[in-house]
């Protein structure tokens, strides 16, 4: 029998209670614990305002607080297998086939007195199972295809509010619409999370026969387009946009309107204007409900980021100048001598002797550069920029232009822009037109952005590493769905290779043995220029290939279809990774499928995961190899000297084995380092919001 949900208030979704259980307490406060967890839909209108957004609160639970959390809720979250669900998953395959037998008339009609129930406040499991029973006959009729038993149990995870962990290649874009269909129905404005433009624009298009099937409307908001079509595309029921894209529009819409959308004139004014000009309208509905696809990415990768709006200024030739200084007095400072470069943050210092050096070069030089404090401080921005930043690694130059690469997808970020004057000084480095200069004038945290939302819940086939602290920051727990059908995936042993032109060669002798018997290839590399140099060798040794980088990602569509065809060989950064489903070709699975070879050190054994998750998707063979040099620019960074010395022994010796578990040491100390950067940023926001408290300022905006 179905139990009821109880709906909770979403502005108390984060905040756990601070004291301490003992039993019957904690039996008392078990049915709050559920019910804290599943999500609370809400739209737009006079009980949440005209832009609902969660009222932030400090965080007062302790580390013990949320270990009883994960454990109470241990046995409710194990349920979402196909064995222990099979008596829900029979009851919703009934649901189905009867909606199915109906007249579309008749199934309109049964789905138009479900909407009105859940618009009413009603969303119990019960109406929850019809809405998702409609979004299943939706993706049958759409698309002829009938959702499997783990695409309904993740779907059913989330609107009860996880997180859900769904190996690659198993459907999570359609378990995504799943969710996202029911959940709309009940009136709350969905925004699909994605990483990309690409992805926002492919699935909105694939996936708009679903949601006309259940009577929605469905659209996509990319950053290409001016803000008017955004706003009209945010007014559609499930809307597909990046993190980054709907946070700006967020912060655009607060800083225009200058009323706080909790307070209660801005609820009135629901009532009393409710056909306000379009140019007071926020662009978006609010912050009503997120599903993230590829979480980790999204919640953990891009938290260490904040983002900033920012207006166009013009930039004064004194700038400019003084930039131009600053690098040349950074270029007659001796490395080692003048300033040392810290080998595991890759921060710049100037040394005693660097101090004196520029003390005495400046001795001609008037006005500012007297200063010390301003000296140093310019010229150690300027080593950063010579030294620190490398092109085809951390930036790419197109069209006399510099543009900043993420570092997680390989992918071109133009909008983005390095604060304190150093992007001006890459493009001095690099002779590149200057860009604008601008001032910033609002920031947010992604942390403290996805806090906002009234619900938040998210998929990706890699977030068991990062599970706790998904749940310390956001409140979600994790959920894991079994696969459909065990993985068909060969993961040979890795090799380990003393220096890069070892690896290249093993590389070469590899891919032309695939490419002979008409195997498909994609080899994975961290950079551009890693990519390049690939593709350089792969020309040499006459194999054919193509290419998919930053620079190629107008023709990224296009790359992709093709490279699961008989002998293609891709050679692609992390923009091959993470959302990308490779088609094979037809002959292709019985040659062993697609063979995924990766040459880079990730910073996470979640990008490991997706890379390898290229191969085998959807029951299809396919296999994976990893190719690791000791030589690697990412690699030494992350290895401490010591450990270097005797991976390199190890490998000498043909101990690919243990010089492997060497290099994953290293990878873990990443990972605990980015946790740790993201902890303090996080508890540092906390700390801040606390002392401007008393200012009565916004909470939003920063």
């Amino acid at each position: 029998m179905n139990k009821p949900r109880m709906n909770v208030d979403a502005q108390s979704l984060c905040p756990a209670p601070a004291h301490r259980f003992g039993m019957p307490s904690l039996l008392n406060w078990m049915p709050a614990l559920r019910a804290e967890a599943r999500l609370s839909f809400c739209r737009p209108g006079l009980r949440y305002g005209p832009s609902p957004v969660r009222r932030e609160s400090p965080d007062r639970r302790t580390w013990f607080d949320r270990l009883l959390t994960r454990s109470l809720t241990c046995r409710e979250r194990s349920q979402y297998t196909e064995t222990r669900s099979s008596e829900w998953l029979a009851q919703l395959i009934v649901r189905t086939k009867t909606l199915a037998e109906l007249s579309p008339e008749q199934r309109d009609a049964r789905r138009v007195a479900l909407v009105q129930h859940m618009r009413q406040g009603v969303t119990r499991d019960e109406q929850l199972d019809d809405a998702l029973a409609h979004a299943c006959v939706a993706v049958e009729m759409a698309l002829g295809l009938d959702p499997r038993p783990n695409q309904r149990l993740a779907a059913r995870a989330m609107l009860h509010g996880h997180c859900v962990e769904m190996a690659t290649g198993e459907g999570k874009t359609l378990s995504v619409s799943l969710a996202a269909g029911a959940a709309a129905l009940s009136g709350t404005p969905v925004h699909v999370l994605t990483a990309n433009d690409y992805l926002a624009a492919r699935d909105a298009s694939n996936l708009e026969p679903v949601y006309q099937c259940l009577g929605l409307r469905v659209a996509s908001a990319a950053s290409s387009v001016d803000a008017a079509e955004r706003g009209l595309a945010y007014a559609a029921d499930v809307v597909y946009v990046t993190a980054k894209q709907v946070a700006f529009d967020w912060l655009n819409d607060a800083l225009e309107s200058g009323t706080n959308p909790e307070s209660l004139a801005a609820r009135l004014r629901v009532l009393t204007h409710p056909a306000s000009p379009t140019s007071l309208r926020p662009k978006l509905r609010g912050l009503c409900l997120a599903i993230v696809d590829e979480a980790d990415s999204l919640l953990v990768d891009e938290a260490r980021i904040p983002l900033v709006l920012a207006a166009a200024q013009e930039s004064g030739s004194v700038v400019d100048t003084e930039a131009v200084v600053a690098l040349g007095l950074a270029e007659q400072l001796r490395e080692g001598v003048d300033y040392n470069i810290l080998s595991t943050t890759r921060l710049v210092q100037l040394t005693d002797a660097g101090r004196a050096e520029l003390m005495s070069i400046c001795e001609g030089i008037a006005h500012v550069w007297q200063s010390s404090r301003y000296r140093e401080e310019s010229v150690v921005q300027a080593l950063t920029a010579l030294h620190r930043f490398e092109r085809d690694r951390d930036y790419i130059v197109r069209e006399g232009c510099l543009e900043l690469l993420d570092a997680h997808t390989g992918r071109a970020l133009p909008d983005r822009r390095l604060p304190h004057g150093l992007h001006r000084l890459l493009e001095l480095k690099e002779k590149c037109a200057p860009s604008a200069q601008h001032e910033t004038i609002a920031s947010v945290p992604f942390q403290q952005f996805f806090r906002r939302y009234m619900g938040l819940v998210g998929i990706s086939g890699t977030l068991s590493e990062v599970g706790g602290e998904i749940h310390h920051v956001y409140d979600r727990l994790l959920v894991r769905i079994a696969p459909h059908r065990p993985s068909r995936r060969v993961d040979l042993p890795a090799l380990v290779f003393v220096d890069r032109v070892s690896q290249l060669q093993a590389l070469a002798i590899d891919v032309r043995q695939r490419q002979g018997l008409g195997q498909p290839v994609l080899v994975c590399t961290r950079s551009v220029e890693q990519s390049l140099g690939v593709s350089a060798l792969l020309t040499a040794h006459s194999l054919s290939h193509q290419v998919l980088n930053a620079y190629q990602d107008a023709e990224e569509a296009a790359i992709v279809a093709n490279a699961g065809q008989t002998g293609r060989v891709t050679v692609a950064t992390n923009m091959a990774g993470r959302g990308t489903d490779i088609p094979l070709g037809e002959t292709v699975a019985e040659l062993g499928g697609l063979h995924v070879i990766s040459l880079a050190f990730n910073d996470a054994r979640r990008l490991d995961r997706q890379l390898a998750g290229r191969a085998a998707r959807q029951g299809d063979p396919g296999s994976c190899q990893r190719l690791c040099s000791l030589d690697d620019a990412y690699l030494v960074e992350a290895m401490p000297v010591l450990l270097r010395k005797l991976a390199n022994t190890l490998v000498e010796g043909g101990w690919h084995r243990a010089a492997m578990m060497l290099i994953r040491l290293a990878q873990r100390r990443m990972e605990r380092r980015h946790r740790k950067e993201t902890q303090v940023l996080y508890r540092s926001r906390e700390k801040l919001e606390r002392h401007l408290a008393f200012g009565g300022r916004k909470d939003h905006l920063s």
